[in-house]
């Protein structure tokens, strides 16, 4: 089933739109409301098992630029792990902003 997206020549989003089948698109944007659209070239996505997913989260490459002592190298790494997990991480991301926002009160301090 492909999905199609087209970006508004209005407000410049981008509106996906599953075709099912031999359906036609009436393709609009679903923020503005506009008919003004272009069709433009997706990335694909490549689906995986969530064994393939796990092994390549824990595949030692990935923690090459990982630097513990720096907060802003964990915040990157938590999100990409969010982001690989494909699962809605903005509680961890909230949890790891606040506690940025600790370390920071806590430096100034200092």
């Amino acid at each position: 089933m492909p999905i199609y997206e087209y970006e508004c020549e209005l407000c410049k989003r981008i509106s996906s739109f599953l075709v099912l089948r031999s359906e036609s698109v009436a393709p609009h944007c679903r923020h503005c409301g506009s008919k003004k659209v272009r069709r433009i070239i997706s990335r694909i996505s490549i689906l995986k098992g969530e064994e393939r997913r796990m092994e390549e989260l824990l595949d030692p490459a990935q923690f090459s630029d990982l630097d513990e002592n720096d907060p802003r190298s964990i915040e990157r790494f938590v999100k990409k792990v969010g982001r690989e997990l494909g699962e809605d991480a903005s509680e961890l991301e909230e949890a790891v902003e606040e506690a940025m926002r600790e370390g920071s009160k806590d430096s100034e301090e200092l």
